[in-house]
This record gives structure tokens, sequence and C-alpha cells, in this order.
């Protein structure tokens, strides 16, 4: 394996961890067993690709169980700051969630 080869392999791989939410954890919902609680959109903006430009972003939301708080971008700009949502989350790992629609 050549430096181009290894190079392209960790630029691939960062990639895949700077977007691990959406790629990895996202999906493992629709395998593994979930709960569902409610969750507060927080007053935390997550900028849109070009967001910094344009002016583009969704809130956070959060929840909190067994006394431990976790939260994920909403992806979708519908929501507002103090709206409630049903989030679906893993039993074992609570960080993997999202937006139950």
């Amino acid at each position: 394996m050549n430096k181009k080869h290894l190079i392209l392999i960790l630029v691939l791989f960062f990639l895949i961890y700077l977007n691990r939410n959406v790629l990895i954890y996202r999906p493992l919902l629709n395998v593994f067993p979930t709960n569902t609680t409610r969750a507060l959109v927080i007053d935390d903006k997550d900028f849109l690709r070009r967001g910094y430009i344009s002016g583009a972003f969704t809130y956070y939301y959060e929840f909190s169980i067994n006394g431990k708080t976790y939260g994920n971008p909403s992806y979708d700009e519908k929501y507002k700051v103090g709206d409630t949502v049903l989030v679906e989350y893993n039993n074992t790992f609570p960080f993997m969630n999202r937006i139950k629609e």
C-alpha cells in the first residue's frame, strides 16, 4: 500500500467519524431495541452546510436518562427553542438517538 492510498483511507475514516451520527448511529436504531422519551429543543445551534455564510441552522434537543443528559441536532428547521419532541433512543447506548416522526 503506497502513501496515497493510506492518506485516502485515513481521510475516508475521518469523514465517517465526523458523520457517525447519521451514517452509523441512526440506522442502528432500526435494528436494536429502543425506548422513547420527551426531549426539549434548546438554544444551541447546529449550522448546516455553509450555514455560517447563509445563516441556515437547526437547533439541538436534549433529554435525560438515569441522570445523564443526551442530545443531538434536530436536523429539521421546523423545530424552535422550547418545543418538545418525541425521541427514540437505544436502551444500552442512549447517545444513539433520533427524533421519532
